[in-house]
């Protein structure tokens, strides 16, 4: 019994100072012009869970050059990019989501603005909330690692 809860504490510290660990990719990113940033929604068919689909799609999109955000909300389908036009298309960025996991996954866009596109000369957006891009997370949960260790003990 002693044992199984060492290796079970063993096992737990190793996957915590695991996942602490970030790799610093952005060394690599070209500067980005924030008057060139577009802002583009998508929805996104195939995916099948919020870890494995979402999450891949989101990160490897995030790991394109030009890519400033990328975010992907498995409940409601959608996926929210924001990136510099010089550097990636927004072609590129549907050509690379449906290239994951063989094709799996089909790509609409929903949207696709400037940044710059409200704002006027002095720098201050205007106000109308009809244009802005909402996006909805109420349904997102991370699971508590934690807690599922423990029960597994």
């Amino acid at each position: 019994m002693k044992t199984t809860r060492f290796f079970g504490t063993l096992f737990f510290l190793i996957v915590l100072l695991s996942c602490s660990q970030k790799s610093d990719n952005n060394e690599a990113k070209t500067q980005i012009n924030p008057e060139n940033i577009i802002l583009a929604d998508f929805e996104v068919e195939g995916m099948v869970c919020a870890v494995g689909c979402a999450k891949t799609i989101e990160e490897e999109i995030a790991a394109l050059n030009g890519v400033t955000k990328s975010t992907v909300d498995y409940d409601s389908g959608k996926a929210h990019f924001e990136f510099d036009k010089t550097q990636i298309s927004e072609s590129e960025i549907i050509t690379k989501i449906e290239g994951i996991a063989n094709g799996q996954y089909k790509v609409k866009r929903i949207s696709n603005n400037s940044v710059n596109e409200n704002t006027s000369q002095s720098g201050n957006t205007t106000s109308n909330e009809s244009e802005k891009v909402k996006v909805d997370f109420k349904g997102f949960e991370v699971p508590n690692l934690f807690t599922f260790l423990i029960n597994q003990v």
